[in-house]
């Protein structure tokens, strides 16, 4: 009888552990629900990744994602969720998020339109309370890279093309805006880091990713890549004055000479 009764304790306790380990794996399951927070988003370009801001904000209507750089916030309201799933409708034609949720984890893609119509997926993840773009450790001795900068751009083919960058730099973190002959990549954010330089935006439509250094001359060197498909190098030196011709070229067309009447 004694022996039953020790078996039956030590099962009991054996149960009640199993029980226990049970509700723990109960409480410590993440959640399918999507957090209000401030997440840091990230796609996967050919560059690297592409950082971005993503707020997702309690409202009236319900939860809104913000798209973020720097001071920009573009606002995705068309959206759906599910427990554990989360989709929306992007800025821009057929441009669409869909991603998994799990605790303040988000894990999926996101679909553009491409050139001639083509679609391009990539892969996207934002991860709630990080705050950073590039960079989770900030420098204190950092490069200044503030002001007006005369801008030479090399396609993949070797074509150059002028431009004119504005930058503006508080500590390690800088915005700015790099215009071309073909418009201009602007709300540009992102940080110093010793002598590197690094930049981006996404609205939801267009993406831009920027990586320079510093070298040894004070100038800018390094090359950026856009959504839906372009890469450039690049390389700019400081210059206040800086102004970017867009008037087309003219050719001047030569009378031809007389030997008179």
């Amino acid at each position: 009888m004694t022996e039953l009764r020790a078996r039956s304790a030590y099962l009991a306790v054996v149960l009640a552990s199993v029980a226990a380990f049970l509700a723990l794996g109960a409480c410590t399951k993440p959640s399918r629900d999507l957090q209000p927070g401030s997440y840091r988003a990230t796609l996967e370009v050919s560059g690297g990744e592409l950082p971005f801001g993503l707020d997702v904000a309690k409202e009236e209507q319900g939860l809104v994602l913000y798209l973020v750089n720097g001071e920009e916030r573009v606002p995705v309201t068309i959206m759906k969720t599910e427990p554990g799933r989360l989709s929306a409708v992007m800025p821009g034609p057929g441009n669409q998020l869909s991603a998994a949720i799990s605790g303040g984890e988000l894990r999926g893609e996101i679909a553009l339109a491409g050139l001639g119509g083509a679609r391009q997926s990539l892969p996207f993840k934002a991860t709630l309370g990080q705050t950073w773009r590039f960079y989770a450790e900030p420098l204190t001795d950092n490069v200044d890279v503030a002001g007006r900068w005369a801008v030479t751009l090399t396609d993949d083919r070797g074509r150059t093309t002028p431009g004119v960058a504005d930058l503006q730099q508080k500590f390690e973190r800088v915005t700015g805006t790099f215009k071309m002959k073909d418009g201009e990549h602007s709300s540009l954010a992102g940080e110093v880091h010793g002598d590197e330089l690094r930049l981006s935006r996404f609205d939801g439509a267009v993406g831009h990713l920027y990586h320079a250094r510093v070298n040894a001359r004070g100038e800018l060197e390094g090359e950026f890549w856009s959504l839906p498909a372009a890469h450039q190098r690049f390389v700019a030196a400081r210059n206040p004055d800086a102004v970017l011709d867009v008037r087309p070229r003219t050719t001047a067309v030569q009378e031809p000479a007389t030997n008179g009447p």
